[in-house]
């Protein structure tokens, strides 16, 4: 309830125009913790200050944007846009980037002709036309806006399709437009095959006097939510055939040796990774240079990487292609990206022994928060309509629960480029056994992946196919068995041991949701219906805000533990404390529940002298393993 001293979160979510979860999310990375769900008057004040921070950072990644925009594109210009009531504005701001660049704002001679008739036949318009005129006459003068064309040119949207299709393959085109119709035009030369040239790309007035990217209705399908202004959008188009013919290079460069980037000449670093594609070399200065093998460097990959290339992408923590490397006799050699730091998921979070080693403090709230870092760059990629295609855990580095890479960006799915690769553990049921290189994935398929991830990540390097049995993989995914159990559906086949607490210990609607996606005839499992990124994202954020707040802990301690020992406890006796021991190794004092105790006397077992942690220690030490280094 709303009075002078409080506001619920659910009626700030409200008034701001966004879902409450986006609005939790917001509170806990900018350390407000309401209690009861309620905001004070000073979290409100915080909550304010934080906002007009992100508000500032928003305005300087547009003016960043725009910047890049003149920088990178010719400018072209239609009717609606410039009768925007912000196009003032956008030109205060665009005419000395324009002069720094030594550009123009392109109208074209159509524009002019119909900015008349519409004087005439709306009066509404009639005085916005005429305070645009004179504007439009001192840009001209100043040498930054050049009308194009002959006054018998065709209709406004006609020419500029025209002038758009004639300049496209000798120039990087940006349309500037309010019009759906036009834009959507104009995306859909990129996929005609009559018209072979560089990438256009539109863009609209948006109501803070900055330009915005255009989503089709189809592009704003990928995703519920809106990105960043400044980030890029890859339409979809035709599959691109398999194009393996080799590129001659005469030379492949290696350490020590100079590389051109942009024109510049570089120094190779020193090596520091090496795969099965090519060398990763430091650069010294944050980014790394990978130079392909001599056999990979084949005329596909290269014009993937010129598409890729063309447009900037900045997400934090994501190694996106930023330019394209040649060798000293100017021949295509590899890319630049920025630097990653961290260890490989699959090494350090997809087993006990692996967890305690490289995160031995980490609780069940850090894998979840690990599960909602990475879930923010997917779906990030996702509003940029690019797919990952191989959800690989060797593709992700892993610093902190807060700091994620993602690597190996020259595989994703672009455009027409498919993903070539993939693995069978993260390939949806409908295509499994296909050939990557043969068609392009759907967001759909990219959605298994993910769940799969996730899973993995709950219970630590386990599929949620992998069951007692042990059928060959490809063949239970197809058949969508799942083994776990949820609600009323039981399943023989679950997993014995630890994989069966840590089962019981997710939330209720996070089991529904993985048996849902899992599971024949579930609620998401199919390609149309499965949960997206951005779905998993707003159920991983709540499950974070539970563990954060130890709603949770305090009905089963255990289950914020990394990984419980024994099944979750609904009953509140058992978590009665009956004794309290103190162990012999150690010295520390433990506690032995009602519900341990039972568990011990029903299947004959001493009580434990030990503590949880020697006990464990022991284990380790039975096994012959050591983490000390």
């Amino acid at each position: 309830m709303m009075n002078g001293l409080f506001v619920t979160v659910s009626q700030a979510a409200g008034a701001m125009g966004i879902e409450e979860s986006e609005l939790w999310h917001l509170l806990d990375r900018s350390g407000i913790h309401p209690r009861e769900e309620s905001l004070t008057n000073e979290q409100l004040r915080q909550l304010i200050q934080v906002l007009k921070k992100h508000q500032e950072e928003s305005r300087l990644r547009s003016q960043d944007n725009l910047e890049r925009v003149v920088q990178r594109f010719t400018l072209l210009i239609d009717t609606c846009a410039l009768l925007h009531e912000q196009f003032p504005l956008l030109m205060e701001r665009m005419a000395p980037l324009l002069r720094q660049n030594g550009k123009v704002l392109i109208v074209p001679s159509s524009v002019l002709t119909e900015l008349r008739n519409l004087a005439d036949k709306k009066p509404k318009l009639t005085e916005r036309i005429r305070m645009l005129l004179p504007l439009m006459a001192q840009m001209k003068s100043q040498g930054v806006l050049k009308v194009y064309g002959s006054t018998c040119e065709d209709f406004g949207d006609q020419q500029m399709l025209a002038v758009v299709t004639r300049f496209m393959t000798s120039a990087q085109l940006l349309v500037i437009t309010q019009d759906n119709g036009l834009s959507s035009d104009l995306l859909r030369l990129n996929q005609l095959d009559s018209v072979r040239g560089k990438q256009v790309a539109v863009s609209r007035i948006n109501r803070y006097g900055y330009l915005s990217r255009f989503l089709t209705p189809e592009q704003r399908s990928f995703s519920s939510v809106s990105g960043s202004a400044a980030d890029p959008f890859f339409p979809g188009a035709p599959l691109v055939e398999e194009q393996e013919e080799r590129i001659p290079v005469h030379e492949i460069p290696k350490e020590g040796d100079l590389v051109r980037i942009g024109g510049i000449l570089h120094s190779l670093g020193a090596p520091l990774a090496h795969g099965g594609e090519g060398t990763i070399f430091d650069l010294g200065d944050g980014t790394v240079a990978k130079i392909y093998r001599e056999e990979r460097l084949t005329a596909g990959r290269r014009n993937k990487l010129e598409l890729m290339t063309s447009q900037p992408l900045t997400i934090p923590g994501v190694c996106w292609p930023q330019e394209l490397i040649q060798n000293i006799d100017g021949e295509f050699v590899g890319y630049r990206m920025e630097r990653a730091c961290g260890i490989e998921l699959q090494k350090c979070a997809f087993t006990r022994q692996a967890l305690e080693r490289y995160f031995p403090a980490w609780e069940k709230r850090d894998m979840v928060e690990l599960c909602v870092t990475i879930l923010e760059k997917i779906s990030s990629l996702h509003r940029c309509g690019i797919l990952l295609g191989d959800i690989n855990p060797r593709n992700i580095l892993v610093e902190s629960s807060t700091q994620v890479w993602l690597v190996d960006c020259d595989s994703y799915q672009v455009g027409g480029y498919p993903c070539p690769v993939g693995t069978i553990r993260f390939t949806a049921p409908e295509i499994q056994q296909r050939r990557f290189t043969d068609f392009l994935r759907t967001p759909g398929n990219e959605n298994f992946a993910v769940a799969t991830l996730l899973f993995m990540l709950m219970l630590p390097g386990k599929s949620p196919y992998a069951q007692q049995g042990g059928d060959d993989l490809g063949e239970v995914i197809r058949e969508m068995n799942f083994p776990y159990p949820c609600g009323e559906n039981r399943s023989e086949y679950t997993p014995a041991g630890a994989w069966r607490f840590l089962w019981s210990h997710l939330p209720r609607y996070i089991k529904e949701d993985f048996y849902g996606t899992f599971q024949k005839g579930g609620a998401h499992s199919t390609e149309q219906t499965r949960l997206t990124a951005e779905q998993w994202l707003s159920a991983f954020r709540y499950y974070l805000k539970l563990l954060s707040e130890n709603r949770l802990q305090q009905q089963d301690p255990q289950s914020g533990m990394l990984f419980p020992d024994r099944w979750k406890n609904t009953n509140p006796e058992d978590l009665r404390i009956r004794q309290t021991v103190l162990c012999p190794e150690c010295g520390r004092s433990f506690d032995i529940t009602e519900g341990e105790y039972k568990y011990f006397q029903q299947h004959g077992l001493a009580l434990p002298r030990r503590c949880p942690v020697c006990r464990r220690l022991r284990k380790l030490e039975r096994a012959g393993l050591s983490f000390s280094a």
